[in-house]
């Protein structure tokens, strides 16, 4: 199962860790892995081209961690918040195959 685990400060995104497999299909045919990946990934270049490293960017295999260094940056955030809305529709559908944590720490 895919855990998306977002801390936030004062209602701003300060951290999202993303790790797992959904375990929906095979490897290479796993359409909610593939869906995670796409936004994820998307996100990630996002975040890279146009916050010029107001963030903490680590991607591994089934593995992304975020740490906004600048959390009062406003396209930061709502690059973040974007990603957030478009995992959550994907839990909608695939619920037993992502879980999202959004914790107020």
């Amino acid at each position: 199962m895919v855990q998306v685990d977002i801390k936030r400060k004062q209602h701003t995104i300060h951290e999202i860790t993303i790790r797992h497999h959904a375990g929906y299909a095979k490897k290479g045919k796993d359409l909610v892995c593939a869906g995670v990946s796409c936004i994820t990934i998307g996100t990630l270049n996002a975040l890279d081209r146009l916050c010029n490293g107001k963030c903490i960017l680590e991607m591994k295999d089934a593995y992304i961690h975020i740490v906004v260094k600048q959390p009062d940056h406003q396209k930061t955030q709502i690059i973040l918040e974007t990603m957030h809305m478009q995992l959550m529709t994907v839990q909608e559908k695939y619920q037993q195959y992502i879980t999202i944590t959004d914790q107020e720490v």
